[in-house]
């Protein structure tokens, strides 16, 4: 399969910075356990984080990688790599501001378009908790039933959710204070290991990284193939739809309101533990969560599930989505035509 030099070249240069940045470790709070005693006992919302220390490095790493802009997926790359550079940015400068240019590369500010039309099916749920060692069992045991033993199970403190699936190193970091139901174990070795891991793992077989590593703006796509993958496996709770479009709104919400006012408001809809955990995972990485701003990530789960929802009922072929993490408006189909991706395993 024949790529220019340079768009080689270039992939090769930002996988290799992605190798560098665990970004999840500098995005989310380090003593999350005591803010939020601290929060409870009327304080504000303060948190620490582990400093990215070779911010100024990584970016001028970024600014070396030149892919050719001639060829499409030397545009990809380039997106990608831009994406990281503001993802650096953020990490290193913790403002709104930072975060909001962080969101529009991605993509996280898109809206979703229609809810679904098409019933997802809802089963009762088996709610007796697993411990934690049974837990790192499950995914070990699934990683090696999907047929990818060169991946590892890891613990990992510094984590808001409870799996984190880092594609650079193979890797499923799970949080050691997480909780699962029988139930949800199943769901999430459908999410993370039947999609997140399994595109990964067919993106590492194509010629660039970005495949493996993500395309722009794949994140929706990924996320509203993983909800479709639980949904198969076990079902979705009841008020699950409604749940992602909470999240989504207080996704806008957050970029107006600071931490304190976001959290007053949700807490009468999800309780004070969902409330807390939802305005973590809204404001984590910011400097100053008691100001308006928002890591806007998880506004995905919501657009995702719409418009992956939309593209199956239109007839799109879920097939052309398993060659890596690309999004359902990345033209696939032309790529392998055209010879610069493989085919569908």
């Amino acid at each position: 399969m024949i790529l220019p030099e340079d768009l080689r070249r270039a992939d090769a240069q930002l996988a290799a910075l992605h190798l560098r940045l665990a970004a999840s470790r500098h995005l989310n709070p380090t003593d999350e356990v005591e803010a939020r005693a601290r929060f409870l006992r009327g304080g504000p919302a303060r948190f620490r984080y582990l400093p990215l220390t070779d911010a100024d490095d990584l970016l001028r790493g970024c600014e070396t990688i030149r892919p050719p802009l001639d060829h499409p997926l030397g545009v990809e790359v380039a997106a990608a790599r831009d994406e990281l550079f503001c993802s650096i940015v953020a990490l290193r400068d913790r403002t709104a501001a930072a975060f909001d240019a962080l969101a529009v590369a991605s993509g996280w500010y898109d809206e979703a378009g229609p809810a679904p039309t098409r019933a997802t099916p809802v089963r009762p749920h088996d709610e007796s908790l697993v411990d934690h060692d049974a837990l790192l069992a499950a995914f070990r045991d699934g990683l090696a039933a999907a047929g990818h033993p060169d991946w590892t199970v890891q613990t990992d403190p510094i984590m808001s959710a409870r799996v984190v699936v880092d594609s650079p190193r193979r890797t499923l970091r799970v949080n050691p204070r997480a909780v699962a139901s029988q139930t949800e174990v199943l769901a999430l070795v459908a999410h993370e290991i039947g999609v997140h891991v399994g595109r990964a793992a067919a993106g590492a077989r194509q010629p660039l990284t970005i495949f493996a590593n993500g395309l722009a703006r794949s994140l929706a796509t990924e996320e509203g193939l993983a909800l479709h993958a639980e949904a198969r496996a076990v079902g979705l709770p009841v008020g699950a739809s409604d749940r992602l479009a909470l999240l989504a709104a207080a996704g806008r919400r957050a970029r107006e309101q600071g931490f304190t006012g976001l959290y007053r408001g949700l807490e009468p809809l999800l309780g004070a533990s969902g409330a807390w955990t939802t305005c973590v995972r809204l404001k984590r990485g910011l400097a100053s969560p008691e100001e308006p701003g928002v890591y806007a990530k998880d506004r995905v789960y919501w657009v995702g599930w719409c418009r992956v929802s939309a593209w199956l009922e239109a007839g799109g072929d879920e097939r052309l989505l398993s060659v890596g993490k690309v999004s359902i408006d990345h033209p696939v189909a032309a790529w392998i035509v055209a010879g610069w991706i493989n085919p569908p395993g």
